[in-house]
């Protein structure tokens, strides 16, 4: 990763992959954090069945783009909203929320959370991940696509 006085860049390649825990089966790509920038942001990649654990955030704003897949979002017990390729949804600090893949192929979401609220920092503390073909081969196309 280049971090020169105003400009911070990279490539999802030479980031680092973990867990949040050996039993989740979400991984998370993390392209930058907070001893970069003021936020995090980060490519979640939820298996099949997967989903984010319940969560909520005191400052934060999560914000979830859909790269591929389908899946369902769902903040609080009023509130949820299918999603697949080019949907996002912004959830505001305080809102209880679960991003769950409802689909028959892995989901692949860009993550940002303003600010950081250390979750950069639960993210390293987890065991390691690595990305298999399937991961690169969806990371890359998205990649290539512009």
């Amino acid at each position: 990763m280049v971090n020169i006085p105003g400009l911070v860049a990279g490539n999802f390649e030479h980031c680092p992959v973990h867990k949040i825990s050996a039993k989740d089966t979400n991984k998370f790509v993390l392209l930058c954090d907070r001893e970069q920038v003021p936020f995090t942001s980060f490519v979640e990649i939820f298996e099949v069945g997967g989903r984010t654990p319940s969560n909520e955030h005191r400052e934060a704003y999560e914000y979830f783009y859909v790269l591929k897949g389908e899946g369902l979002a769902k903040v609080g017990s009023e509130y949820e909203t299918p999603i697949r390729q080019g949907s996002f949804i912004i959830i505001p600090p305080g809102n209880h929320h679960d991003i769950i893949n409802t689909g028959n192929s892995r989901l692949y979401c860009l993550t940002t959370m303003v600010p950081d609220e250390m979750f950069s920092d639960m993210i390293k503390a987890g065991p390691a991940a690595e990305l298999d073909e399937e991961d690169l081969a969806v990371l890359k196309a998205m990649a290539t696509a512009q």
